[in-house]
């Protein structure tokens, strides 16, 4: 069979009309640009971030940073504590504060951190802090607590340390069947 040469001659033509014969160019990739980049009037923003600020409770002047916040904590008491006139070694109107619960048994977990707030006598500002913190391997003998009291004059001074361990041990040893926390031997938490 024939082919007629008209239709022959413009299938030749149109395919001279659309690069010929030589085989069709291929697209640059996307990502390959050909315009010439001008840098941007704008300043690049920074690459690093400003450090965060710091947005939780901070601990009250010369205290431990693990008592921050602790007015916030579990509250023992049901209203504040009066002074005992028996004697107390931490006078003053008193609340006291837990990190953890107790356990069933009577005990404060590992890792509790109890705090005593007290407003002494005549004052209006607290001015005595008595932290127990309970951990691990810390002190057998008393149960693993730590004891410390903290003390101020004044409501803009810083706290300082007055006394610890062993010149607490001699007082908390009579609630030693509460765990050392006087608040339970005393029948004064809730």
């Amino acid at each position: 069979m024939r082919l007629s040469s008209a239709p022959a001659a413009a299938l030749v033509a149109l395919a001279a009309g659309c690069g010929g014969g030589s085989p069709p160019e291929t697209a640059a990739p996307a990502e390959t640009k050909t315009a010439v980049e001008t840098p941007s009037t704008n300043p690049a923003p920074p690459t690093t971030a400003p450090p965060p600020t710091p947005t939780g409770p901070k601990p009250l002047s010369g205290l431990p940073a693990f008592t921050a916040g602790y007015d916030g904590w579990l509250k023992l008491n049901r209203k504040p504590i009066p002074p005992r006139q028996s004697g107390d070694a931490h006078s003053g109107k008193k609340n006291v504060y837990a990190s953890k619960k107790r356990r069933a048994s009577g005990d404060f977990p590992n890792g509790t951190i109890l705090v005593k707030e007290a407003v002494r006598p005549g004052k209006d500002f607290i001015g005595l802090i008595a932290i127990m913190r309970k951990e691990r391997g810390l002190d057998r003998a008393h149960n693993d607590w730590a004891f410390v009291e903290y003390t101020r004059d004044s409501a803009g001074a810083r706290f300082a340390e007055t006394a610890s361990d062993s010149v607490c041990w001699s007082c908390h040893m009579g609630a030693q069947q509460t765990d050392y926390v006087w608040i339970y031997t005393l029948g004064l938490a809730r």
